[in-house]
């Protein structure tokens, strides 16, 4: 009898050692869009971990893969600090919060929200090649007009993404529109218009006050600009595909 207890305690020893060291199936997704999170808010793996009171190092042994197997019970304390349902970061939801219906707006002003917003005409530029730095100009000879009902304000205009380096968030040839007026916050997407007026689709990584860091998304590494260089960030709103 000893010896049968001896041995599945064994046994179950040996099962919870292969759950922690066995990578979650979604454990690539699950690190990518904590790493989203963490750029959108502006904070460090580490000081995400401590405000989530996961302690100093939860969500950076999460993306250097030193933990492969993260909760939901963890995660959602890390999303609470990220602005996030667990569910976003195992991957099967969307967008990072789900509203409760309860934040929704009563039925008959929901209806009024979701009817078609009448269509405006904008400034569309249509984009062929960017220049080695990835920059491009917006030429006057290859602005049309064109209906969309992205707009939110009278200084909208689009422009056709002219390659994938963003993809896959904005692929070769789809539209996106652009307010100079919204504010780019850290983490988020702009048209960053140099002071020679061409301008390139990017991530912002942070703004300081002597220069702007930007990302694309295919793996290159992030890019300086000196805030000299720099005339306006001018946020992307939306995109579609042009038809």
């Amino acid at each position: 009898m000893v010896i049968s207890r001896v041995r599945g305690g064994l046994g179950m020893k040996s099962r919870a050692d292969e759950k922690r060291t066995k990578a979650h199936p979604a454990l690539e997704t699950i690190k990518a869009r904590i790493a989203e999170r963490l750029v959108a808010a502006g904070l460090s793996g580490r000081e995400a971990s401590v405000r989530a009171k996961l302690g100093l190092t939860y969500a950076n042994d999460i993306l250097s893969g030193r933990s492969l197997n993260p909760t939901r019970e963890t995660l959602a304390k890390l999303g609470t600090v990220l602005d996030a349902d667990a569910d976003y970061f195992f991957g099967t939801q969307s967008s990072p919060r789900n509203l409760p219906p309860s934040n929704l707006l009563p039925m008959r002003e929901t209806v009024a929200a979701e009817a078609p917003l009448p269509a405006a005409a904008i400034p569309l530029f249509q984009i062929g090649l960017t220049d080695p730095d990835g920059f491009f100009a917006l030429r006057a000879d290859r602005r049309t007009a064109w209906t969309s009902s992205i707009t939110s304000n009278g200084d909208a205009y689009a422009i056709t993404v002219p390659d994938d380096c963003m993809a896959p968030r904005y692929r070769i040839g789809e539209v996106v529109v652009v307010s100079p007026n919204k504010p780019v916050v850290h983490g988020g997407f702009a048209l960053v218009r140099q002071k020679d007026d061409r301008v390139a689709i990017r991530q912002i990584v942070t703004i300081s006050t002597d220069k702007i860091t930007v990302r694309c998304l295919n793996g290159e590494a992030d890019i300086d600009i000196p805030r000299s260089q720099v005339k306006a960030l001018e946020r992307i709103i939306g995109s579609c595909e042009l038809v």
